[in-house]
């Protein structure tokens, strides 16, 4: 009778059904780059802290004893500002034990474009088909955010197929190496995110050293951003940073702070940006 009761869940990569306990635990992004103890910036704690004298007190007293005030704001940062959202990584169960291992692969592949930091003269040495598994170990990431359950993508086939190369979808996937200007207060956000647009939308997902948006219409132009099949070319250019404008990322992260105090923001983005 339990097993006739048990929850039955559609593998969103297969497409076929199983026994919720069949199904994966996925990490997103994988937990080998970054995603193994996610923590939060407590924004009502941050601005408490500007006010506090308390706080005021404390970095004075450290100043006097030699600490240099970048280790001091770090430490508050890490231990008064921040709180554990997900211990063990960021999880959903949306893949087939099966999916899950052929996936294992592409995950081993964009691991090695991680640990490079995306450095184009070190991609170029790669084999091509070690770049297509790059590509679709990020486009086979957001099939699991929680705001694409609804979607219907097509290029799942691209994902399913180790040897295919070609992929003339809807669905364009840029990315950005992070910097300072795209971390509040030097934190890097691996959080995920959705932005709807007159155009369409754009889901975002990153990990510790990159941010990568998935959108059905051409980039604005306004944002700079490497498109993810660039990694194919020998030269391809490596955008790092969000720009002086933050790009979607910055209004991803802005609509998620201003949901930690309870102020309702759209979830549009801007729609006519030049």
């Amino acid at each position: 009778m339990d097993d006739l009761q048990e929850k039955k869940c559609r593998c969103k990569l297969c497409g076929a059904l199983f026994k919720d306990s069949d199904m994966s635990e996925e990490h997103y992004p994988a937990r080998s780059t970054g995603n193994d103890d996610i923590v939060a910036l407590d924004i009502i704690k941050m601005f408490e802290s500007l006010r506090s004298s308390k706080v005021h007190s404390e970095i004075e007293k450290r100043l006097a004893v030699g600490e240099k005030l970048e280790d001091i704001t770090g430490n508050i940062l890490d231990t008064q500002l921040t709180k554990s959202l997900y211990p063990k990584g960021r999880t959903a169960r949306t893949l087939c034990r099966k999916c899950n291992t052929f996936l294992g692969k592409y995950d081993k592949s964009y691991l090695r474009f991680f640990d490079l930091d995306g450095n184009p003269k070190a991609i170029k040495g790669f084999q091509r088909q070690t770049k297509y598994q790059i590509i679709k170990a990020i486009y086979a990431k957001f099939i699991s955010l929680p705001e694409t359950q609804d979607e219907e993508f097509d290029f799942l086939d691209f994902i399913r197929n180790e040897d295919e190369t070609s992929y003339n979808g809807t669905w364009k996937l840029y990315f950005v190496k992070r910097d300072k200007r795209s971390d509040l207060m030097g934190l890097p956000d691996i959080g995920t995110g959705k932005i709807v647009f007159d155009e369409g939308v754009v889901y975002e997902m990153s990990d510790d050293k990159f941010i990568f948006d998935l959108m059905n219409f051409p980039k604005h132009a306004c944002f700079q951003m490497t498109n993810i099949f660039d990694i194919l070319n020998k030269n391809y250019r490596l955008t790092e940073g969000t720009g002086k404008d933050g790009g979607y990322h910055a209004q991803v992260l802005i609509s998620r702070l201003f949901s930690q105090i309870n102020i309702q923001v759209p979830e549009e983005g801007v729609s006519k940006l030049e």
